[in-house]
């Protein structure tokens, strides 16, 4: 299994960079980034890692910042001409990208794809409000 990571402009190389300093080795992971060459050379570099990595037989997970972007809407397309080999998951997040990085080896898939938006939808949440919560800091 294969992650890629995708993004409007230096998210997708960011978040791996964030990555490597709490956990290592990114070795796994491959960043295409839609920047100001527009859309046709991303789709291009997009095809051109995705073939790379379904030729070999390798099942890829697609990370992308948000549904209904040019990274979505061109690895989506993607997929659709290549069922069971490129899954697509929107609102990456560091949290899904450890996880992704566990479950690496998983042979189930829906396991693996479950467990990643598992991670990704619980490391969102909000800071909890008390009255006393600036007292009882300790910075």
């Amino acid at each position: 299994m294969k992650i890629v990571v995708t993004s409007h402009g230096e998210l997708c190389e960011g978040i791996l960079s964030s990555y490597q300093m709490i956990v290592g080795d990114i070795s796994q992971f491959i960043s295409v980034k839609l920047d100001d060459k527009g859309i046709s050379d991303f789709s291009s570099r997009l095809t051109t890692v995705l073939d790379e990595q379904t030729m070999k037989n390798e099942v890829v997970i697609v990370l992308s910042d948000i549904m209904g972007g040019t990274p979505y809407n061109e690895t989506f397309r993607y997929m659709l001409a290549n069922p069971n080999k490129v899954y697509l998951m929107a609102g990456l997040n560091l949290s899904m990208l450890i996880q992704a990085a566990t479950i690496i080896n998983e042979p189930n898939i829906d396991e693996a794809i479950n467990s990643i938006l598992e991670a990704g939808q619980a490391s969102i949440s909000i800071a909890p409000i008390t009255e006393n919560s600036s007292e009882d800091l300790d910075f």
